[in-house]
């Protein structure tokens, strides 16, 4: 019982380390933000949760803010991020698209390509043409590729903008 009281209560610290940091994070200077990032990505998987939750109710400029440290997480992150890519707005995929190019995990390769083939914005569309060019798997280069032959010259060069500043 002692133990399952102990273990308890570390969860409860490690909440309530989280939340603060995450408090930090969206509403400190920028520095300060960059390094409570970091100590969430440290955390790892405890801090996907509230991260993810945060991803989906926060505002547009502090989703990207979010998306930043589900990054720093890494490969923990990636099965709640593909799940927020089928089925959010496409104004929440963009962040989340972001950050699983940055973990560069192949498990995000079919979600996103089934998010470059039903999306209807073409921001969105174009930052996960990006994300699959830079996963470099060949089934999502193959998409993109298709994808451009179907698109404009205009929208190429917005994938390829993204590509070149992720």
């Amino acid at each position: 019982m002692q133990k399952i009281i102990e273990r308890r209560e570390v969860k409860e610290e490690d909440n309530a380390e989280i939340r603060e940091l995450m408090h930090v994070m969206l509403n400190a200077d920028t520095y300060t933000s960059l390094q409570a990032i970091g100590a969430l990505g440290a955390i790892g998987a405890p801090a996907v949760g509230p991260l993810v939750e945060a991803l989906l109710a926060v505002d547009s400029d502090a989703r990207w803010v979010v998306a930043m440290a589900l990054a720093r997480v890494g490969a923990e992150a990636v099965e709640p991020l593909t799940g927020v890519v089928l089925v959010a707005d496409d104004e929440i995929k963009n962040p989340a698209i972001w950050a699983l190019a940055e973990i560069g995990d192949p498990q995000a390769v079919n979600p996103l390509i089934g998010a470059l083939r039903a999306s209807q914005s073409e921001c969105c569309r174009a930052l996960t043409a990006a994300a699959l060019l830079k996963l470099g798997d060949p089934a999502g280069i193959a998409e993109v590729e298709k994808a451009f032959e179907q698109s404009s010259e205009a929208f190429t060069g917005l994938a390829m903008e993204a590509y070149e500043g992720t």
